[in-house]
């Protein structure tokens, strides 16, 4: 089952796999550049071509993290 998480900070590899390999949108917020980080995290635990990784600013920078 999939859900809808917010954070405010990065996650580790084995929390992050565990959210994308359940398919789950995950949605950063204000962590400023860290967004390219994630990115990268998604692409090196081979998920990059099952997961988008966009960018957002309002008031805050914000990256979200979404199945294709």
């Amino acid at each position: 089952m999939s859900a809808k998480l917010t954070y405010a900070f990065l996650l580790p590899d084995d929390e992050l796999k565990a959210h994308l390999e359940r398919k789950d949108t995950l949605i950063f917020e204000g962590l400023g550049r860290e967004w390219q980080q994630i990115e990268r995290q998604v692409e090196r635990l081979g998920y990059g071509d099952r997961f988008i990784v966009s960018q957002t600013r309002s008031k805050k920078i914000r990256a979200k993290v979404a199945p294709v």
